[in-house]
């Protein structure tokens, strides 16, 4: 016998079990979502955060500069330009920026068992950490508005064991030293030849060197090593800055050529555009960087020939900038500052020369009792690496 009022409470029951099962699959789903968004925003923080450690530590040890650029990269990541980053304060090394939505904190010099390990010291390392307030949607029904997630990266910079002191861009033209006792506190490269001529000449580094090394004469001491092409350093500066630098101190020259004069030495920058910067003299002392770039179909070169000169880099780091050729000849020379052509010959010649590094299209050295000494960190390769 057939009871519809059993059939009726089955099909009832079975509904009911149907219905809870869709909804515990609809509740996994809904989880599965929500913790999907949390680990998608949490992965792309992480990544923002290494590629802003990454980047500030390229620029350490100024401490300013590093989180400058630290935050400037991590707003950029959230499609923010530069001036949203707000600064909301600063509390013992760390200083706290808002950044669209999240709290980035970067602290600089830092200090952890990862950076000891390392070998590094503090101000050598950056830390890039940052929070947001992710809301919850199922959260609310257990009174939960929204969950704080965070991530963190540590990077540090590490200096290449190598300074440039002599860095020859030039594929065709070789790095060229003669005469007698030339000595290179460091090292130097050339992406084309070594060619070494006279007598006593020596490098306390390494001579990395792409082409041959055609080393002639007697008393040379150089540590040769087979290298691959380098790319030149770039100024840490931009020229551009350094050009409104001059014409600030009314010392931008257009189209002519500029004579430096020993009674009325320059202090700052000079920047010479479609002219040469020239001297000749003796007794020359004065803190400043010389600037000479080709415009107009002519100039960019610098031609100083004298004794006794003393010149410093106005900023401790660029001494000369020529886009076609620079030319030093004298004696009793000390030049502090890093001569930066790599797209123009450089030659120095004479006696009693002392300089920091020199980077050029082609480099020819020539004469006796030089030594060239290290320059602005540019000469060294940056490293930068995550260790967290």
């Amino acid at each position: 016998m057939v009871y519809p009022m059993l059939h009726a409470k089955e099909k009832g029951i079975t509904m009911f079990v149907i219905a809870l099962i869709m909804l515990a699959l609809m509740f996994m789903l809904a989880c599965t979502l929500e913790w999907g968004r949390i680990t998608r925003a949490r992965a792309e923080m992480q990544q923002w955060c290494d590629a802003a450690a990454l980047a500030g530590a390229a620029e350490l040890p100024n401490v300013n500069s590093a989180r400058q650029v630290a935050v400037e990269y991590y707003a950029r990541n959230l499609g923010l330009e530069p001036w949203q980053c707000v600064l909301i304060g600063e509390d013992d090394g760390t200083v706290n920026y808002r950044v669209g939505s999240d709290k980035v904190s970067i602290t600089t010099p830092y200090e952890d068992e990862e950076v000891r390990r390392s070998g590094v010291t503090s101000d050598r390392a950056i830390s890039v950490s940052s929070e947001r307030q992710v809301p919850m949607l199922l959260g609310k029904m257990l009174n939960v508005d929204a969950v704080t997630i965070s991530a963190k990266s540590v990077a540090i910079y590490e200096q290449s064991p190598f300074r440039w002191v002599l860095f020859n861009n030039s594929q065709d033209e070789p790095l060229t030293i003669t005469g007698s006792n030339v000595y290179i506190e460091g090292s130097l490269h050339t992406n084309c030849d070594l060619v070494v001529r006279g007598s006593r000449h020596s490098a306390s580094g390494i001579a990395s060197v792409v082409g041959l090394a055609q080393i002639t004469g007697s008393s040379h001491s150089f540590n040769v090593q087979r290298s691959s092409h380098r790319q030149s350093p770039p100024l840490p500066t931009p020229l551009q800055h350094y050009r409104q630098q001059a014409e600030k101190l009314g010392q931008l020259i257009i189209g002519r050529d500029y004579r430096l004069s020993s009674s009325n030495p320059p202090s700052g920058v000079v920047f010479v555009e479609g002219g040469d910067i020239i001297s000749h003299g003796h007794g020359f002392n004065a803190n400043v960087t010389l600037i000479a770039v080709r415009k107009y179909g002519r100039g960019g070169s610098i031609r100083i020939v004298g004794n006794s000169w003393q010149l410093n880099a106005s900023d401790g780091v660029l001494l000369m900038f020529a886009t076609d050729e620079v030319e030093v000849h004298g004696s009793n020379i000390n030049f502090n500052g890093v001569i930066y052509a790599p797209d123009a010959y450089a030659r120095i010649t004479g006696s009693g020369v002392a300089s920091t590094s020199v980077i050029g299209n082609g480099i020819r050295v020539d004469g006796s009792g030089m030594n060239f000494t290290p320059g602005a960190d540019i000469f060294g390769e940056r490293q930068s690496r995550l260790i967290e």
